[in-house]
């Protein structure tokens, strides 16, 4: 009767979607793309410590540093997760091809 309408997507969300679609057909792709989020992650935390060591100095936002400063790490924290997800679907699709 009606059609149902597909709600827009952002590119990332698209792009995200092609990934892990991906990894379900072919694990090396979803192993290579995990090995570089976990790397990128590594760099996100080096920055996250980084702009807390920052904060925490200046007078202004220290006490707001104290508080607050575990948001730094939410950044790298999200992109191990999706590291992480992405390995397990690489997983997934390792063992399915292997019997």
């Amino acid at each position: 009767m009606g059609r149902r309408r597909r709600q827009r997507q952002s590119p990332a969300e698209d792009l995200f979607d092609l990934l892990f679609e991906l990894t379900g057909m072919f694990w090396q792709i979803g192993a290579v793309v995990s090995a570089v989020l976990m790397l990128v992650s590594f760099t996100a935390f080096d920055w996250a410590n980084d702009q807390y060591a920052k904060t925490l100095s200046s007078p202004y936002l220290g006490q707001l540093a104290h508080s607050y400063g575990w948001i730094f790490y939410l950044v790298p924290l999200m992109i191990t997760g999706i590291a992480i997800m992405l390995g397990l679907k690489s997983f997934e699709s390792y063992r399915k091809s292997q019997f």
